[in-house]
């Protein structure tokens, strides 16, 4: 039997977080600055992951309630790789559990596979530039129907200890049939984030709006999230965060909150040795 989307990604996760425990020193260090789409608000920064690192998240988990009475609890784990200097690819895989006063469903979403690239650094005057161009490929019988590609731009820049991102995307596929997708493919997507840095706590607190058309053509919603990261361990960041569509009520949840880990590690042989060019 051919195992599923969703089994295929909890293996090589499962994986990812064993190998960690056996890759000998670890050179990798995780970022507690670093945003990633859902850890734990939607608007992400220009910074790519560590040259050489992996980066596996797992997020325990996901839960939303819309005015509908529909609830959802999402899981969507994510390994990433430092493949070039101020380069990251990712893959990424939505699961859910979802239900109303009818009827429970587990099911499969969507597939993603992404690239950010980071093509200015930020100085004195100009913020750090990136784009993220993302294929995703339905995979569940809630997914979009249909492969579709979406680039992304994003704007950062830190003024002390804030920051300030702006990012927006736009999807091209097929419109999905209703209720389809999640969220890894929207039509569109534009908003802003303010982060805060507690370098003595290794701790950030984070807030972001955003607006997105949902792939199924809905209406489009406007989205409050606001959350925290921590470092509690040189390779290990957690994050929490809750999130409120009331701005707008549409496809968005009237609620939602989310907790997940990340772990950096890498493997010795990808860096050179020491006196070597």
């Amino acid at each position: 039997m051919i195992p599923s989307p969703g089994a295929i990604a909890a293996s090589i996760f499962t994986t990812c977080f064993g190998l960690t425990g056996c890759v000998g020193e670890a050179r990798a260090q995780a970022d507690y600055r670093n945003l990633d789409p859902g850890h734990p608000i939607a608007v992400e920064d220009a910074q790519p992951i560590e040259f050489h690192a992996f980066e596996a998240q797992m997020g325990i988990p996901r839960f939303s309630h819309d005015g509908r009475g529909r609830w959802t609890v999402g899981f969507e784990p994510e390994l990433k790789w430092g493949v070039l200097k101020d380069t990251q690819i990712g893959y990424s895989h939505e699961s859910v559990v979802s239900g109303d006063a009818r009827n429970t469903v587990f099911v499969g979403r969507d597939q993603q596979v992404h690239l950010l690239y980071n093509f200015n650094r930020e100085g004195n005057v100009l913020p750090a530039l990136a784009v993220r161009p993302e294929l995703a490929v339905s995979s569940g019988s809630l997914g979009s129907q249909s492969d579709h590609g979406a680039m992304k731009w994003i704007v950062s820049k830190t003024l002390g200890e804030n920051r300030i991102h702006v990012n927006g995307s736009y999807t091209v596929g097929p419109t999905a049939g209703r209720g389809q997708g999640g969220d890894l493919v929207n039509r569109f997507l534009y908003g802003a984030a303010y982060e805060r840095t507690f370098p003595l706590q290794f701790v950030v607190l984070v807030a972001d709006v955003y607006a997105r058309k949902p792939i199924d053509g809905s209406r489009t919603a406007v989205v409050f999230d606001v959350g925290a990261r921590w470092q509690v361990a040189p390779l290990w960041v957690l994050d929490a965060g809750i999130s409120s569509g009331a701005l707008r009520s549409a496809a968005a949840s009237d609620i939602g909150f989310t907790v997940g880990v990340s772990r950096s590690f890498s493997f010795r042989r990808f860096y050179p040795l020491e006196g070597s060019t």
